[in-house]
């Protein structure tokens, strides 16, 4: 397992780029469909990675305290690792409690999603604001490792300020997890 540390492509204040993915169960979710929400937090993550898996409690918190941001998963290693497959995908949703309305695991097929916004590592977190514009890239909390306890919830701590329309924070604090597993070309 490479241990990978999160940049993006786009710059805070920008648009993210659109995307339209299948879920898991089959419905199609473009970024698009999302704009009845106060933000959007994009999280590019598996199944497999135990960087992932230490943080599905706290992804499950967020979407929990914040029903008025789509929290927005998506797999770019679905035909690439075994382990993340569709097919597997709905167990996670389900044996770990993510399976609110506001919540959704899409798969990136493809890759395409993953390489425009420059995800590198599994989860990697895009927090865009309620017209779509990165607000923050940077990880959900200080854990970072995944036998490690959560000191700082520092996406809640952001998604708060982002609500009451503050600047984003000067420090964009990445992400780390497993590598993406890019297929060949």
């Amino acid at each position: 397992m490479a241990l990978t540390q999160s940049e993006s492509k786009i710059e805070v204040g920008k648009n993210a780029p659109e995307f339209e993915l299948e879920s898991y169960n089959g419905q199609k979710v473009a970024l698009s469909d999302l704009d009845n929400y106060d933000g959007v937090l994009v999280v590019f993550m598996c199944n497999h990675c135990p960087y992932v898996k230490a943080q599905l409690e706290e992804l499950r918190q967020l979407d929990e305290e914040f029903s008025s941001i789509a929290v927005v998963c998506i797999n770019p290693n679905a035909e690439t690792h075994p382990d993340d497959a569709v097919e597997k995908m709905g167990e996670l949703v389900e044996e770990n409690g993510l399976n609110s309305q506001n919540f959704y695991y899409l798969a990136d097929r493809e890759q395409k999603v993953a390489e425009a916004y420059g995800a590198k590592c599994t989860p990697d977190p895009f927090l865009l604001d309620w017209r779509h514009r990165l607000h923050y890239h940077g990880r959900l909390n200080d854990k970072t490792s995944p036998d490690e306890q959560v000191n700082e919830r520092e996406m809640k701590e952001v998604i708060q300020d982002m609500l009451k329309r503050r600047d984003p924070p000067k420090e964009q604090k990445p992400s780390q997890g497993c590598s993406i597993k890019w297929e060949e070309k």
